[in-house]
């Protein structure tokens, strides 16, 4: 199955352990913090000084453009998203776009008591992260 994981780039060590374990598990997984098959690879420190930087002019960077063109052809190109919590708004919106492409939406995390989202009944389902054998389980039946 070819999955992307959409999260925050403060989970990047958590995304890539969760793509070597959907690899060695015999998926294809794009991550959006990993270079491979010439994949563009944004990170905001490469802009410096974001002090009057605002949602307008970072989308008239051209490296920006690039970063959204770039995960938007992974996102297309996957069957299933897995959506890695904590994620910000960016991820959240990938998810969301996937989903309304008609893909399986999967969202991972801890999911304390008094936090909770209404829209996340769009997933197909919600894993907690130390269950994560549930989230193979269901890749598995897919296939």
């Amino acid at each position: 199955m070819k999955i992307y994981i959409a999260s925050s780039w403060k989970n990047e060590f958590q995304v890539k352990a969760l793509a070597k374990m959907l690899r060695n598990d015999g998926h294809e997984v794009d991550a959006f913090c990993e270079k491979h098959k010439g994949r563009y690879v944004f990170h905001f420190s490469e802009l410096g000084d974001m002090t009057f930087i605002n949602a307008i002019t970072f989308l008239q960077d051209e490296r920006s453009q690039k970063a959204f063109k770039e995960d938007k052809k992974w996102i297309d190109w996957a069957e299933t998203i897995i959506l890695l919590l904590p994620a910000g708004k960016s991820s959240h919106l990938e998810a969301g776009y996937a989903k309304g492409q008609g893909k399986k939406l999967y969202i991972v995390g801890s999911f304390p008591d008094g936090e909770f989202d209404v829209m996340y009944g769009f997933a197909d389902g919600l894993i907690k992260i130390e269950e994560l054998s549930k989230l193979f389980n269901l890749l598995r039946r897919r296939n």
